[in-house]
């Protein structure tokens, strides 16, 4: 495959990382911005020795759900690349690509694999963004690149934060910066829109779900899946500012409560909620608490990693303290599937028996690839 060369193709379906997947002479060829189904004219932008990237030069024949998006700067703006497509397949290749990844990882795992959650709201769901601003333009990063791509609305976002769009580019434009200045804009507890520079002193509020509409439902799902028996501890790793932990607490009343999450600020917001002497906060990265972690068999390990997932020790601590219960929250299906993979070998080293008992994936970032999704795993009696 030569570089910049030009080829005819159709896209077989949607890989992890957005891109559509089609193949020429028995070669996997990315393309990113397309559809399921599409009939393209591509040109070759990068040729490896198993794989090739390509852009689209020209729709040939658009597949069943391509669709113009809502967005003006949707196919140049590095926020969403696929509101292109339907929602309808949007979901349909969400649910495929998590059931497929993880059994690539793990083919012999047997588990019930429950129907994708939509979400309440495909636009106006964002409560956090993080534009940027710079010799007076003002939006977010083009796709694969450092320039601006401007804008004046954002579709995902909620209105109450774009209809400070004006008023937070002037007090960007007042800085007087000739630096590139990161933003955030974000809706607090309260209510309140609230904005801010990001720097390398300072990054921001930390992690938070974007989209409180379906938030609710994972919290909901995370709960029931937990089940109703009393645990004696309850673990909440990579906590947060306690999105879990609360929730958790209310549950199971005589438990005790320990959640560990790295980020200070987000350490702070959680202690500053709590009221209860069965909750202790601990401000640590995952693995080093792992190695000196009491968890029982009897208890309940709740786990919401970041994209890049536990480590090979974590899911190895996990194993060998066999909790009787471990629900794992994932944002990629990656780590979460590399992850099962590590857990149940060691399992099997160790000599405990688990299963993974059932898995559901939550539309929680809709006009994007990117996927929630639950795991629960459990002793297997």
């Amino acid at each position: 495959m030569i570089v910049n060369s030009r080829i005819p193709v159709k896209i077989e379906k949607m890989a992890i990382g957005g891109a559509g997947i089609a193949r020429h002479d028995g070669l996997v060829i990315f393309v990113p911005l397309a559809t399921p189904e599409d009939e393209l004219l591509v040109e070759i932008t990068t040729a490896k020795k198993n794989f090739a990237e390509a852009r689209i030069v020209e729709v040939l024949k658009p597949g069943p759900a391509r669709r113009t998006p809502d967005c003006p700067v949707a196919l140049v703006c590095g926020g969403c690349n696929w509101q292109q497509i339907t929602e309808d397949e949007q979901r349909k290749q969400k649910e495929a690509l998590v059931l497929e990844t993880i059994k690539k990882f793990n083919p012999e795992l047997n588990f019930d694999y429950l129907p994708l959650q939509p979400s309440p709201r495909v636009f106006r769901y964002r409560n956090r963004i993080q534009p940027k601003f710079h010799n007076g333009r003002f939006g977010f990063f083009a796709r694969n690149s450092h320039e601006i791509v401007e804008i004046d609305d954002c579709p995902i976002t909620e209105e109450v934060l774009t209809k400070k769009f004006p008023e937070v580019r002037q007090w960007a434009a007042d800085k007087k910066s000739r630096e590139l200045l990161r933003l955030e804009m974000y809706i607090s507890e309260n209510e309140e829109v609230r904005y801010g520079l990001i720097t390398d002193e300072d990054d921001g509020i930390g992690f938070s779900q974007v989209n409180r509409f379906q938030n609710p439902h994972l919290l909901e799902t995370t709960l029931n899946w937990a089940g109703d028996t009393e645990f004696p501890q309850v673990f909440d790793l990579y906590a947060g500012a306690g999105n879990f932990t609360f929730p958790l607490m209310q549950k199971y009343k005589s438990a005790k409560v320990t959640a560990v999450e790295l980020n200070p600020k987000l350490v702070e917001r959680g202690r500053g909620q709590n009221k209860d002497k069965r909750l202790s906060y601990f401000m640590s990265d995952v693995e080093s608490y792992m190695r000196r972690a009491t968890i029982q068999k009897q208890d309940l390990v709740v786990l919401d990693p970041p994209r890049a997932g536990a480590s090979e020790y974590i899911m190895r601590a996990l194993a060998a303290a066999e909790p009787q219960k471990i629900i794992y929250i994932s944002c990629h299906p990656v780590s979460l599937a590399r992850d099962l993979k590590w857990f149940f070998a060691w399992a099997q080293k160790l000599g405990k028996k688990f299963r993974l008992e059932r898995v559901q994936t939550f539309e929680m970032f809709p006009q994007t690839d990117h996927v929630e999704t639950i795991a629960e795993l459990r002793v297997d009696s």
